[in-house]
């Protein structure tokens, strides 16, 4: 069951940066995440006992369940590597893609040899993958068509744990590349324990050891690889509910703004389409202010945004705003500030801008309906 929690959530994670390539651009990061997290969920989900039974059967050879894990492994580490030198170099597009090239040619060759020193060993007896481990870890002739393939986990793991902590800070992404490093560090203990008992120099750690550190390293790296969707999609709904008022209000002052809208698809293109509305509403609430307020002056639409607080401006326009709840908005209470009040401040994105005023509404919002109960 454990397994298969494991295995689902890296398919989970799989999945969703496949719908990230395919609605965005298809780059060498995405396709190197994709592999990674994919080849991860086939390591877990072949160490379920009856899967294992079924493709040796099918194969007809014992035990080669355990070889397409360390493939598996092995193309975990090149995506993983390939990722994060990717995403992390300054160097051209065309010499970032040889590079990307090579990587992968070195993994696929390591996993060309671990398949031939496989099948050209003799046959073993059915038995379980940590059996199978357990027998053949330490064993003398088998010591080969392990270490290479160990070795090789461990030097490009070690290379993506190094570039993940250089990148890692408080940022969503940031967070989410700090937590799949921790699994990464994981992954490359327990290889470092499988290779000690290989090369037999170690009885500290035992085989289900290992592999229980192994499966924690995946269920970390599923935890990394999904907690950017997640805080998107619980950020998205709070944001959905602080810009709610200030877009119902908007939209009934102007209706035709939301014609032809299709408020159906992922959250964050749906608060991305809604932030426009607003945007488009405010632009045209202040141009119907203009027109009714004769007293602006010609000058005033070529000032820079207010000497004051970003706090103070964002909850100005939502005052102007609020005061004209119910009407049309030419409440005489609802005197327009000024276009250069609508301007964002420095340090803040049209989003972040559309958002701090959508905020300052809902507060106001609140505190009226708090003072008339």
């Amino acid at each position: 069951m454990i397994i298969w929690v494991i295995a689902g959530l890296l398919g989970l994670a799989t999945g969703l940066r496949i719908g990230w390539a395919l609605v965005n651009k298809q780059s060498l990061v995405s396709a190197a995440m994709i592999l990674a997290l994919g080849s991860l969920g086939l390591v877990a989900a072949l160490n379920w006992q009856p899967l294992t039974l079924l493709i040796d059967t099918l194969v007809r050879w014992p035990n080669v369940s355990t070889v397409l894990s360390q493939v598996a492994l092995i193309s975990c580490a090149a995506g993983s590597c390939v990722m994060i030198t990717s995403a992390a170099s300054e160097r051209k597009p065309a010499t970032i893609r040889r590079i990307a090239m090579v990587q992968y040619g070195v993994a696929a060759l390591i996993a060309v040899v671990t398949l031939v020193g496989f099948f050209s060993a003799p046959q073993q007896p059915e038995m379980s993958p940590e059996e199978y481990l357990r027998q053949n870890l330490g064993a003398g002739a088998m010591n080969v068509s392990w270490l290479l393939p160990l070795l090789y986990v461990m030097l490009a793991l070690t290379l993506v744990v190094w570039a993940g902590v250089r990148h890692s800070n408080r940022t969503r992404r940031g967070r989410a590349l700090f937590v799949f490093t921790l699994g990464v560090v994981l992954i490359v203990l327990a290889s470092a324990f499988f290779l000690l008992r290989a090369v037999g120099t170690t009885d500290l750690i035992g085989v289900g050891t290992a592999a229980t550190l192994l499966g924690c390293a995946m269920l970390v790296v599923a935890s990394g690889s999904l907690l950017p969707s997640v805080e998107d999609w619980f950020g998205a709904k709070r944001e959905l509910r602080v810009i709610q008022p200030l877009l119902d209000e908007l939209s009934r002052r102007h209706p035709n703004v939301g014609i032809g809208v299709r408020p159906r698809g992922p959250l964050l293109f749906r608060v991305a389409e809604q932030l426009s509305l607003i945007s488009d509403a405010l632009y045209l609430e202040a141009t119907r202010a203009l027109d009714d307020d004769a007293a602006t002056l010609p000058g005033e639409v070529c000032q820079d945004s207010p000497d004051v607080s970003p706090e103070d401006q964002s909850l100005r326009i939502a005052e102007w705003i609020h005061a004209g709840r119910g009407t049309d908005g030419e409440s005489a209470h609802a005197k327009f500030p000024g276009p250069h009040w609508l301007r964002q401040p420095p340090s803040y994105s049209d989003r972040e801008w559309i958002l701090a005023i959508a905020d300052q509404y809902r507060a106001l919002n609140e505190k009226t309906a708090v003072t008339a109960s």
